[in-house]
């Protein structure tokens, strides 16, 4: 009211000046056209309060709703559970590792291949072939930060034509809260002894010597039952377990079990030579093992290349209790590229076999020595008493490099001259003898952590002549070449 009050004033006063010679006439139109200019200010004022009163009302309407969808949104949060968005990592280190943000789970898949080429001397004990040694793929799952589960499958088993087999190798849950005392449960690789306890990723020649390959002293890698293990100091590690002792896949065939243990020590600890590794341990297990699939019913051994079965004593086991009691020493000592290694395997069989008691002995052995030619120290492969993944200063991968190279010699001794009364009766086409030694002869090429290709010169003299599929000879000669990959 006081803006229509002020423009009765100011615009008659304003017109008056500028035309002070305006007639009447006039003088009314002009005040016609102000009160219609008035009409329409006020109009427009009015459009502009309920404009300014809908503006109200639509964001108090808006208002409401947007409490009406948090609202919503709790209730939904409280009835599924708060999700923070946690982001899964995938990585590629020792393996396809995916893992949450939190560190509440990982998820790590695992893989090898090894592929051989094998020739035999003499040619009709053993034909030369192609072939694929592991084909192995499982998976490791940690969850709950104390708990880890492994399943892993083997691919490369004997068949018959287009039909394969599939066995399982690891099947265990891990409880790993403390490091010092781990517990495994389930068919795991019991440890004894050095070589047994690498994989068989990182063995220094392509198979195990003759002191410690599945034969007469160990007839399976695998067994079924607890183990507890871990690394109470720096410097020591120990495991001990009770497992089945019938061997990989095989439920037990007695109320009996094999009870074992393994104490190492690494003496470099006590030094500050970060390249030095002085290993020491002792491994010991004692059971009894019946017929079953893994031990068979007869103690066989081969030679290292996987050749020849030089020694058989047939139907030891049968269906009969047979006492094995086993205790092992190992020794290692690596400085720098270079390393030394050791074992001594006692074995002690007792049982009956047909109304003869038996309580005999197999000796075995076994002395290597291996050098990274390339400069790369054994010292960082170690872990946990055991010798790992060796990584070159370079990869083959790289511009300028070419991985790393290794040569090694190994001397081993099988001694069953114990059993030499109980051997199998010789035949036209088999017989056997009781103790046998094998040089080994081997170079590697690491390409890169993941790839290695080796090659093995093996010669296994026999204490006697040995008669294979009608050919007698007291040696037998392998060349064994191996390319293998795993992640």
């Amino acid at each position: 009211m006081q803006l229509i009050q002020l423009n009765r004033l100011i615009l008659p006063a304003l017109i008056s000046s500028v035309f002070p010679i305006v007639g009447h006439a006039e003088g009314s139109e002009l005040e016609v056209r102000i009160q219609q200019l008035e009409k329409t200010i006020q109009s427009m004022q009015q459009q502009r309060a309920e404009q300014d009163k809908q503006l109200e009302l639509l964001t108090k309407e808006l208002v409401t709703i947007g409490n009406h969808v948090s609202q919503s949104k709790v209730a939904k949060t409280e009835e599924k559970g708060t999700s923070k968005g946690n982001p899964v990592f995938a990585t590629f280190k020792e393996g396809l590792v995916f893992e949450d943000g939190t560190g509440n789970w990982k998820m790590q898949l695992n893989g090898r291949v090894q592929v051989d080429y094998r020739t035999y001397t003499p040619d009709d004990w053993k034909n030369d072939t192609f072939s694929i040694r592991r084909a192995r793929l499982g998976g490791t799952f940690s969850f709950l930060k104390d708990f880890t589960m492994r399943v892993e499958g083997e691919y490369a088993n004997d068949n018959a034509g287009a039909k394969g087999t599939t066995a399982l190798t690891y099947g265990y849950l891990d409880f790993t809260r403390w490091p010092g005392a781990k517990v495994r449960a389930g068919q795991f690789k019991p440890f004894f002894g050095l070589e047994r306890a690498q994989s068989t990723r990182f063995t220094d020649f392509t198979e195990l010597s003759l002191a410690t390959n599945n034969g007469a002293v160990f007839t399976s890698t695998y067994d079924r039952g607890v183990m507890l293990f871990g690394d109470p100091l720096p410097w020591l590690n120990y495991n001990a377990y009770i497992v089945n002792g019938s061997g990989q896949n095989n439920d037990d065939v007695r109320d009996g079990k094999d009870i074992g243990a393994r104490v190492n020590a690494n003496l470099a600890k006590f030094t500050e030579n970060k390249a030095l590794v002085m290993h020491i341990g002792a491994s010991a297990s004692k059971g009894s093992i019946g017929f079953s699939t893994a031990a068979g019913s007869s103690l066989t051994q081969s030679t290292e290349g996987s050749g020849a079965q030089f020694f058989n004593v047939a139907n030891i086991l049968g269906t009969s209790i047979t006492d094995r009691d086993r205790s092992g020493v190992e020794a290692a000592l690596a400085y720098g590229p270079v390393k030394l290694q050791s074992e001594y395997i006692r074995t002690n069989f007792e049982g009956t076999k047909g109304t003869t008691h038996f309580d005999n002995d197999i000796k075995t052995w076994y002395a290597d020595i291996n050098w990274l030619i390339t400069g790369e120290a054994y010292a960082d492969a170690y872990r946990s008493a055991t010798f790992g993944r060796i990584r070159p200063k370079t990869n083959f991968d790289n511009k300028d490099g070419w991985g790393a190279f290794e040569i090694g010699l190994r001397y081993s001794k099988f001694d069953a001259s114990d059993f030499k009364s109980l051997l199998t009766a010789p035949t036209a086409t088999n017989a056997y003898t009781s103790e046998a030694d094998a040089w080994t002869a081997g170079a590697k090429w690491i390409v890169n952590p993941n790839a290695r290709i080796l090659l093995n010169y093996i010669h296994t003299n026999f204490d006697t002549d040995i008669r294979i599929k009608g050919k007698l000879d007291d040696a037998e000669k392998a060349v064994v070449l191996r390319a293998e990959y795993d992640f």
